[in-house]
């Protein structure tokens, strides 16, 4: 491996983490911040700003870096072998910067830094203990980065609308947590908002142990999946017609035509023909 191209693919890559995160927490904290106002109606219109600035985002970076924007994410990558560790170093650091820029940038573009409140940094409230309230960011982190694992590794004829899911797992997190932690989910989120805030609540560290301890689950469940060879029980699931599915099935029953790839994930199928020609596909459909 050309250890230059690498560094210099890995450079890129983090640039994209720094301009997609700061565009996601832009377009997030700015919305949520101008349509926040009542108490439920404000809860439901942050998840929407949340969830829909993470969509746009995540579905223009998915090509350049995969579109973390999140520590925990990253984390949960590197534990299923999908990034390295030069890689988490770097996406870490530009998660973060990207976050502070982006939350300083929504704050500085609009009077909303004139009435800034505890509302609007990441905080236990509404009687939300620092128990429930660290195992509501882990198993709402652990349920972001499981769908991010399957729609975005797990590849299929859907996957480059991975933004989608992984925009709506985020809306339907903010929706559950806004009300009693402001809804971090994201460990550079809470702390660029408490940056930008000068703020730093008792209870911060929750916002940071609560999502990367969910991260780690997340990636044990997404290996677990991978390990029993979940996708024997699915074959031929992206088939056009029932020919292709049919052909898909008759060769997952022979392992001999099945080859996987490093992470146990069938990469290719060969078809044996007559006269010892053979002929390899993907995606779980056989050619003829």
């Amino acid at each position: 491996m050309d250890t230059r191209s690498s560094a210099k693919g890995w450079a890129v890559q983090a640039l994209a983490e720094f301009i997609g995160t700061a565009m996601f927490l832009y377009l997030a904290v700015g919305g949520a911040d101008a349509v926040t106002r009542g108490e439920v109606s404000g809860y439901l219109a942050t998840s929407f700003a949340f969830g829909i600035g993470l969509v746009v985002t995540a579905w223009a970076f998915f090509r350049v870096s995969g579109s973390h924007f999140n520590p925990a994410i990253s984390l949960s990558s590197l534990i299923t072998g999908h990034i390295t560790v030069p890689q988490f170093v770097l996406y870490l650091i530009a998660q973060i910067l990207g976050a502070m820029v982006g939350v300083a940038l929504a704050r500085g573009t609009t009077p909303s830094s004139e009435n800034m409140g505890l509302g609007q940094i990441n905080v236990l409230m509404n009687g939300e203990g620092v128990a429930r309230g660290f195992f509501l960011e882990f198993f709402l982190t652990t349920i972001l980065c499981f769908v991010y694992h399957m729609t975005v590794h797990e590849k299929n004829r859907s996957t480059f609308m991975a933004a989608l899911p992984y925009g709506l797992a985020l809306f339907s997190c903010y929706l559950f947590a806004t009300r009693y932690t402001n809804a971090s989910i994201n460990p550079a989120r809470a702390f660029a908002v408490s940056v930008v805030a000068r703020s730093f609540p008792r209870d911060h560290w929750i916002f940071w142990f609560g999502p990367l301890c969910g991260s780690v689950l997340a990636a044990g469940l997404h290996i677990l999946f991978r390990y029993v060879d979940y996708d024997h029980y699915s074959a031929g699931m992206d088939a056009e017609n029932q020919a292709q599915y049919m052909r898909a099935q008759a060769a997952y029953s022979n392992p001999d035509l099945v080859h996987h790839n490093v992470h146990g994930a069938p990469n290719s199928y060969v078809s044996h023909g007559p006269n010892g020609t053979s002929t390899t596909t993907s995606n779980g459909i056989i050619a003829h």
